[in-house]
């Protein structure tokens, strides 16, 4: 910005000397002080260099360039690097604190009718006042849109961040409870089986000694148990596996069991010889 400041507003004013327009009425050149070069390069020095700081002190380089600013103009002299107060003030507004935008306002207001009374020799004051005021009035709305515009980027870079953190923890939390339910899963369908193969080796155990052939029948058993517990492994396995890839539709699905199996698990356990009793009754007076 500095650079490009430089090249379009300082070196015209140092090519002419810091003179006023040639073509301008006598009049006209009479109002206004032709500077040296060397005070035109120091003024045009204090107005165009603080703009390399404005992003990280926009106070600090407002002051300077309106200071500098205020000099110029109670000399009597012309600059066109007077431009660099018009981007400080929006910069201001954009980058500074709210609490200063009042001081700076009614400081800028000061200096232009500043140059108002300077200029008032040629153009009517009001005129000029008019047109002074609104380069300013233009940029502080456009510093104030830039600023509100931010806020709502930034808002909205807020927004994305929350909705993304949400959706992480609601995918953890459904993976934990994918997890809970294979879990529970696996311990009904597998542990159920496991516990039957228990029980029916312990009693092949003991009919080896007291009744050969029962032995027989309860390897037979856990035989037949064992291979159900392998399907209903594969099943979960398939279920679970088809669900992640989006293919439910292709596993074969079968009720879990219920309340009315257990007489058909009854007679599996009575089949490995244990004695089992199992009797169902409605409610009567808070008894089973």
């Amino acid at each position: 910005m500095a650079v490009l400041v430089v090249a379009v507003f300082c070196v015209p004013d140092l090519i002419n000397g810091g003179a006023v327009d040639g073509d301008a009425p006598r009049t006209v050149r009479a109002a206004f002080t032709e500077l040296p070069v060397p005070g035109m390069l120091a003024l045009q020095s204090g107005l165009v260099l603080p703009l390399v700081w404005r992003r990280r002190r926009p106070w600090l380089v407002f002051t300077i360039i309106f200071a500098f600013f205020v000099v110029q103009w109670a000399l009597g002299a012309v600059l066109r690097a007077d431009v660099a107060l018009i981007i400080a003030l929006p910069n201001l507004a954009l980058r500074g604190r709210i609490r200063q935008l009042p001081w700076a306002c009614g400081a800028v207001l000061g200096a232009m009718v500043l140059v108002t009374l300077r200029v008032s020799t040629v153009i009517s004051a009001w005129f000029a006042l008019f047109f002074l005021l609104s380069a300013p009035t233009a940029a502080l709305a456009l510093g104030f849109a830039m600023r509100i515009r931010r806020a709502q980027l930034a808002g909205l870079r807020e927004r994305a961040a929350r909705l993304e953190t949400e959706r992480d923890q609601r995918s953890r939390l459904a993976v934990a409870v994918e997890r809970a339910r294979v879990a529970r899963e696996m311990h009904d369908v597998v542990g159920h089986n496991l516990s039957v193969v228990i029980t029916f080796a312990d009693a092949g155990a003991y009919a080896t000694d007291v009744t050969p052939h029962r032995s027989k029948e309860a390897l037979v058993l856990i035989g037949d148990t064992g291979r159900q517990a392998l399907d209903e492994l594969r099943r979960v396995l398939g279920l679970l596996r088809d669900t992640r890839e989006g293919h439910s539709n292709e596993v074969e699905l079968s009720p879990q069991p219920g309340i009315t199996d257990i007489d058909e698990l009854c007679d599996g356990v009575r089949a490995a010889g244990l004695d089992v009793v199992y009797r169902r009754g409605a409610w009567t007076g808070g008894n089973a």
